[in-house]
C-alpha cells in the first residue's frame, strides 16, 4: 500500500472518530439541557437525523433500516426509545396498515437543530487558525477525493 494512502486512511479514521466523540458529548449535553431522564444514544441520534432528513417529512421504519444498514428489530427498538423521549411519532401509514410512518416531533427538531449548531461551531472553531489558502487546499483535495470515490461507485 502506498504510504501516503495509508497515512491518509489513518488520519481520516482518526478525524471520524474524534468527530463522533464530539457529537456524543454534544448529544449528552443537549439531552441534559432538555431534561431527558435517559440520554439518547448516538445510534438513536443518527436514526433521528435520518428521519429528519427524509424528503417526505416522514419515513417508514423499513426505509430507514435499509438506509442505515440495520435490521428491522434494531429500528423498532430505536423508534421505541425515541417515542419514549418524545422525539418522534409513529402512526399507521394511510395507504398500508402494515407499515408505520415515523415523523420527527418539535422536540426532535429542536434537538437536531441544537446538534447541527454545536457541530458546526466545533468545525468552525477547528478552522479558525487555518488560512484561506490552506482551507482552499483542503476544499480542492476533498472535492477531488469525493469525485474519485463517486466515479468508483458509478462504475460498480
Amino acid at each position: 500500500m502506498d504510504p501516503r494512502c495509508k497515512r491518509l486512511t489513518e488520519l481520516s479514521a482518526q478525524s471520524q472518530q474524534l468527530y463522533r466523540q464530539l457529537a456524543e458529548r454534544f448529544l449528552l449535553r443537549a439531552c441534559e439541557a432538555r431534561g431527558l431522564s435517559e440520554a439518547i444514544c448516538f445510534g438513536d441520534y443518527v436514526f433521528l437525523a435520518a428521519v429528519g432528513e427524509s424528503p417526505e417529512g416522514c419515513a417508514t421504519m423499513s426505509k430507514i433500516a435499509r438506509l442505515l444498514n440495520i435490521n428491522p428489530s434494531t429500528a423498532t427498538r430505536q423508534v421505541n426509545r425515541l417515542l419514549f423521549a418524545g422525539m418522534v411519532t409513529k402512526s399507521v401509514a394511510p395507504d398500508d396498515d402494515r407499515r408505520y410512518e415515523i415523523r420527527v416531533t418539535a422536540a426532535g427538531r429542536e434537538l437536531l437543530t441544537a446538534m447541527e449548531e454545536a457541530l458546526y461551531a466545533a468545525v468552525q472553531s477547528a478552522f479558525q487558525s487555518v488560512t484561506d489558502e490552506e482551507l482552499n487546499t483542503v476544499y480542492n483535495y476533498l472535492e477531488k477525493y469525493n469525485g474519485s470515490l463517486t466515479r468508483q461507485l458509478d462504475e460498480e
